[in-house]
């Protein structure tokens, strides 16, 4: 028996012709270094437009000239294709391209590429875009692939093979990148330069090994101190260590003499200022490449969203060895690092006693920066109070220690007067030799405790690290895993472990290298005179320039009502400080007695010694710290200075800590 379909479940007969389709190109090349887009963007057009159907025309031109490895939303927004004349029309870029396709006058119906890398090298923006497109319904088709009627439902083989295909491509951009990063720690250990050689230095041209390349006139360069720039970094360094300057005024310094103090040039002269800015001495200052040593990949070029940045310094790549001659020695690059901590979020002074160049700022406060909260690790800011100056700790709410009063205040003169008793006892006093060994003691054991500390945390951890492993590969022994999903997320782990366990065996390997032994030799006092001065009595620039010189700082603890003063010498730094005590001491409202001492004459002869205080966090520095109780100002009243205060006249008088 037979039966006929319905009239009405037919499909009905078309012998209208199909309808134009209007197709958009889709086109990009890799940097103007790697690709000529001149030939690339036709090649791209021209196999595209051979793929069409016969009903298909290509009816906007979108392409670009840079790199897949940017983020979407930079995709499509560069000008290095207005450097080529490239005999195909452009309408726009990848982002013009997206924005029109969800205009409802779109000019196209689909979008074609020559291949589906040329959309992405990353394989999770690929699929951005196509589902994009696919959202705004305009199907997205490659020319290597199988090209239907845009109005098809997708092919299970067709997506297949493309993502496979992006997939590859990603694969092969990574690969490239690891290649490439193994390349180049590699020319860094050889002590190649890559880039323009740095401030102090010159390029000394060698033959490329590479006889291509070397027809080519390329060259690989190595560094050699420049002769009349050299000194001048050897100067920066100098007084950032000895003078505790800030970049700002390191700069006036150098500006007062360009002529004795060339100032750098740019890779681009449109850029040049014809002067020193702080910029420049800070990029002079944090430069490891003056030690010897060569350095790669500090800033980041490549960084997507930040480029130029610094990268952090588990990232770099330096030479184990000294490759070129170095201008600075190592303990002097150290030095000028811990300069940098002690100013950390601190204003920066071009000149000693520079009003801050805030509005409101109406003074300058002799003690700024130098006074720390240590129960909240908080500068504590001036303020000024009926005539009265005090320091003062006024946390947030949220950010208030246990302990801590929500606002606490010193007097500035109280400060002052124990800043002359650190003075004139622990550093220029005839017995701080004997002083100091007694706290170079204490502060070397302290450190070596600190670090079998760290010791002992890392060396739990890895024992830890080895009790997971054991308890992954027991899971594998215990279990099936028919699928591999176990077993794959099994090894993602265990690549993370061992990850893991490398890193804190680096760790563990150089503490215990750097284990403090020697805390150093409390001589280099010597070289500074004997005398008693009183500071407060100090024009306020001379008295900062002296604390910035001595690296003062002064830590108040409102729990125990106590004061530590710390201050930094270093062998390298002695004689400039024995003339800058010298001259302190020439001033006759400041000098109350001189000592007689041999050393006032010279610094004292190096003899081959440690030229250090203590070991500790930067080497070849240290510190002499002094703990003092202080009766603070009575916070009962403001006038406590002027009149004996109420409560010390009835017995019952507070701890003596200002606060509120």
């Amino acid at each position: 028996m037979t039966s006929t379909l319905p009239d009405w479940l037919r499909p009905p007969a078309t012998t209208a012709p199909k309808r134009t389709i209007r197709v958009a190109f889709l086109g990009r090349t890799s940097t103007e270094e790697q690709q000529d887009p001149t030939l690339s963007i036709p090649r791209q057009l021209t196999n595209s437009e051979r793929a069409l159907l016969p009903n298909m025309v290509i009816v906007a031109w979108f392409w670009d000239v840079e790199s897949s490895r940017k983020e979407l939303s930079q995709r499509g927004r560069g000008t290095a294709w207005q450097k080529f004349d490239v005999a195909v029309q452009r309408d726009g870029g990848l982002a013009d391209m997206l924005e029109e396709a969800t205009s409802p006058d779109r000019r196209f119906d689909v979008v074609i590429c020559e291949s589906i890398d040329r959309i992405a090298r990353w394989t999770h923006q690929g699929t951005k875009i196509e589902h994009d497109l696919e959202l705004a319904g305009v199907p997205l088709l490659a020319a290597d692939e199988p090209v239907m009627q845009s109005n098809s439902r997708k092919r299970a083989a067709q997506i297949l093979l493309r993502r496979t295909k992006q997939g590859v491509a990603e694969w092969y951009m990574i690969e490239m990148l690891e290649k490439s990063w193994d390349g180049f720690e590699e020319h860094t250990t050889q002590g190649w330069n890559v880039g323009k050689p740095p401030y102090g230095y010159l390029a000394e041209k060698h033959k490329h090994p590479v006889p291509a390349k070397r027809a080519e006139g390329k060259h690989k360069t190595k560094l050699k101190i420049d002769p009349d720039r050299g000194p001048v970094v050897e100067q920066i360094y100098a007084w950032r260590i000895d003078e505790k300057l800030s970049y700002r005024a390191i700069a006036e310094r150098l500006n007062t003499d360009l002529d004795r103090y060339p100032p750098p040039q740019p890779v681009d002269p449109a850029r040049a200022v014809g002067r020193w800015t702080g910029s420049a001495v800070r990029e002079i200052l944090v430069n490891p490449k003056y030690t010897g040593h060569m350095v790669w990949n500090r800033r980041s070029t490549k960084d997507k969203l930040h480029p130029g940045k610094v990268n952090p310094r588990e990232q770099w790549v330096v030479s184990a060895q000294p490759t070129h001659p170095g201008i600075v020695p190592i303990e002097t690059f150290l030095a000028a690092q811990n300069v940098s901590r002690s100013r950390e979020r601190s204003r920066a002074d071009a000149h000693h006693g520079t009003p801050n160049r805030h509005r409101q700022t109406k003074r300058v406060y002799a003690l700024r920066s130098y006074v720390w909260c240590t129960p909240c690790q908080r500068r504590m800011f001036g303020r000024t109070v009926t005539g009265y100056t005090y320091y003062s700790c006024q946390p947030r709410e949220r950010a208030i220690p246990e302990g801590h009063p929500s606002m606490i205040s010193v007097t500035e003169d109280i400060l002052l007067d124990f800043t002359d008793r650190f003075f004139n006892t622990y550093v220029l006093g005839p017995d701080r030799v004997r002083l100091a060994e007694c706290s170079l003691d204490i502060t070397a054991q302290q450190a070596a405790d600190e670090q079998r500390r760290q010791i002992a945390v890392l060396r739990r951890t890895l024992d830890d690290i080895t009790t997971r492993r054991r308890r992954l590969l027991r899971v594998i022994e215990e279990n099936d895993d028919p699928d591999g999903t176990v077993f794959a997320e099994i090894s993602e782990r265990r690549a993370q472990l061992d990850r893991d366990r490398e890193t804190k065996t680096a760790e563990l390997a150089h503490l215990e290298e750097t284990m403090p032994s020697d805390p150093g030799s409390a001589d280099i006092l010597a070289a500074l005179p004997e005398m008693e001065v009183k500071l407060g009595l100090l024009p306020t620039d001379r008295l900062r320039r002296l604390l910035d010189a001595f690296a003062v700082q002064i830590y108040h603890d409102v729990r125990t009502n106590q004061v530590a003063f710390r201050a930094t010498v270093s062998q390298h730094a002695a004689p400039h400080l024995a003339r800058l005590t010298r001259a302190t001491a020439d001033d006759p409202r400041t000098a109350t007695h001189r000592h007689t001492s041999a050393n006032d004459a010279a610094p004292a002869d190096d003899d081959g010694g440690s030229d250090h205080l203590q070991f500790c966090d930067m080497p070849r520095r240290g510190h002499l710290e002094d703990q003092l109780m202080i009766p603070l100002a009575c916070g009962c009243a403001r006038q406590a200075a002027r009149r004996r205060c109420r409560h010390r006249r009835h017995g019952d008088h507070p701890s003596g800590l200002r606060t509120t």
